[in-house]
């Protein structure tokens, strides 16, 4: 049996009886013997070893200074004493000191079975204390990713605070949300939205120092702590680092995902009071990061505080919103650029609440996709709008030539009764398919670009009409898009607004055109405020535009009147 043994004795010969015993016994003593302090030092950090015997005396060294340098190495070694000279006393001392036991050289035939008993006591001490270590571990790190979990994470932060107040040092504090993640959970199942939590973990770590505290806080929220920091500047580039590197594909199971992350950021000087206040506040600025558009970190400021909180009674309210009728919905005319003639129009849901009058869509839409509420409220927008177009169309206010174009979610597209809910809406209402045009983001239909061909395709199948929505600010990938059963293709308005002024917006604008018509795509451009940008898109060959230029979004009321007066004049000119 092989034995790694370290052996502290200044006479070679006694050093060497004890080997010849270890022999004696089956054993295969791999040794090495030392005399010295600073050999025994050296030793103890070269190799790892399974039993250490020593003399009691040597010259400048003994047995106590022995057991002091292997507590001091941390090691979990037994140590055996063997010696001629040690008395009872020095005895017992040295077994209060850590040794396992001692035995006289004269009496070497008790060496053997001490051994044996100390590698057996050792062997079940480590399997003991390893699995205190790896219940430990469990109780405090997330099964998941491994990382710090939340019950750690108030621990670590709590002492991380002390240190920085007594230090006068600066601590950050990061609250990380994952965009999107919901909807790839929902629609390639928790498998891989663990692995794909598992892949964000990794590159949280690669993001961080080497000693910040990572924690999975939540579902798809983490927290990064961050002490000793020399300036802000620090916390902001550990923060853009991970913003950038969560919208790098991902890879999971074959399929390419796409997510995005919102990141709130709060510092020890800014806050007084415990952990769990820090974690708020980050939370508030996050939230505050995701209004303005995701992917973006913002540091906490004082005036959150407030907008928390109205935020929160918001959340409320939109709650019973729908069942108190609250959300109505506004038109945003489409116009054929070549023949003056409305193309139809674009629904846009406002919430017109009970005492705050009409909410901005900025303070409600990220609320609705949070809340789950955007897939009740999406298949209203949907039916009210088909409904309505229905109503028209037997008054003879518009004609089957007029389309009604309704923007679908990403929680709506990735969801498993999409493709349902348009065909029985359609079935109750009974307007024709291919008045309806339903609008998809670029961004959603890249997310899994497999999945989305095949529901595009039976939506296809159904006979509605498919557009992608502000084209240009995600993937512009025509390469994708061209596998895909598309319509039109909507340039984002902010390619359109300044394009008289901008020359690359003009480049850009006039790419997209020219390419989608080779693709067998009509463009629409959104944003149209200015009659110059539209004789630049007549110019251009563009076949339908929005905008300012022709009417804002309208209440109901006020796009009947557009489509009678348009009626009126059509009247007139035959």
């Amino acid at each position: 049996m092989y034995l790694n043994v370290l052996i502290a004795d200044d006479c070679e010969d006694d050093a060497l009886l004890i080997v010849r015993e270890l022999r004696k016994s089956g054993y295969e003593p791999q040794f090495e013997r030392v005399e010295t302090r600073a050999g025994m030092e050296q030793a103890l950090e070269q190799r790892h070893w399974q039993l250490i015997i020593t003399d009691h005396t040597m010259p400048g060294f003994n047995s106590t200074d022995v057991l002091e340098m292997v507590k001091r190495s941390g090691l979990d070694v037994p140590v055996i004493i063997v010696s001629g000279t040690i008395g009872e006393e020095v005895a017992v001392h040295a077994m209060k000191t850590g040794a396992h036991d001692y035995i006289m050289k004269d009496s070497l035939a008790r060496l053997i079975p001490a051994i044996e008993r100390e590698l057996r006591d050792t062997e079940t001490r480590r399997a003991r204390n390893q699995a205190e270590q790896a219940l430990s571990h469990m109780a405090y790190h997330d099964s998941l990713t491994n990382l710090v979990n939340r019950s750690m994470l108030h621990d670590r932060l709590e002492q991380a605070l002390v240190r920085a107040r007594r230090d006068d040092t600066l601590l950050a504090l990061l609250f990380i949300d994952l965009d999107r993640f919901k909807i790839i959970n929902d629609t390639f199942g928790h498998t891989t939205g663990d692995m794909l939590l598992q892949s964000v973990a990794e590159r949280l770590r690669t993001c961080a120092r080497r000693n910040d505290v990572i924690s999975r806080y939540g579902s798809d929220e983490f927290v990064i702590v961050m002490e000793n920091l020399d300036s802000r500047n620090e916390a902001a580039a550990v923060a853009q680092a991970v913003i950038d590197a969560m919208l790098k594909p991902f890879h999971i199971n074959k399929h390419e995902m796409y997510i995005g992350s919102s990141i709130g950021i709060v510092f020890s000087r800014d806050c007084d009071g415990r952990g769990e206040m820090l974690i708020r506040k980050a939370d508030v600025a996050m939230f505050r990061a995701k209004n303005l558009g995701r992917n973006k970190y913002q540091f906490y400021v004082a005036e959150m505080g407030d907008e928390s909180e109205s935020r929160n009674q918001l959340e409320q309210s939109l709650y019973q919103a729908l069942g108190r009728d609250e959300f109505e919905l506004f038109f945003q005319p489409q116009v054929h650029i070549e023949t003056g003639l409305l193309r139809g129009a674009e629904v846009l849901l406002r919430w017109r609440h009970p005492t705050l009058g009409l909410v901005s869509p900025a303070q409600f839409i990220d609320l609705l996709e949070e809340t789950g509420l955007v897939l009740p409220v999406g298949e209203w927008v949907m039916r009210t709008a088909c409904e309505q177009w229905y109503e028209w169309l037997q008054s003879g206010l518009i004609t089957e030539q007029h389309i009604v174009s309704v923007n679908i979610s990403s929680y709506q597209f990735k969801g498993a009764d999409l493709v349902f809910s348009v065909g029985s809406i359609l079935a109750d209402t009974n307007l024709p398919p291919h008045m309806l045009d339903l609008e998809i983001t670029e961004g959603t239909l890249m997310e899994d670009t497999q999945l989305s061909q095949q529901i595009l395709q039976t939506l296809k199948e159904m006979g509605v009409n498919l557009s992608i929505d502000d084209f240009g600010t995600g993937y512009s990938s025509l390469s994708y898009l061209k596998k895909f059963p598309i319509d039109y293709l909507k340039i984002d308005q902010s390619f359109v607004r300044d394009l008289i002024n901008n020359p690359d917006d003009a480049v850009i604008a006039t790419a997209i055109i020219g390419l989608s018509h080779n693709l067998h795509m009509k463009v629409i451009a959104e944003g149209v405020e200015t009659v110059e940008v539209l004789d630049f898109l007549a110019g251009q060959k563009c076949d339908i535009y929005q905008g300012y230029y022709y009417s804002r979004p309208v209440p109901v009321d006020d796009f009947f009147a557009i489509l009678q007066r348009e009626k009126n004049q059509q009247q007139i000119t035959a």
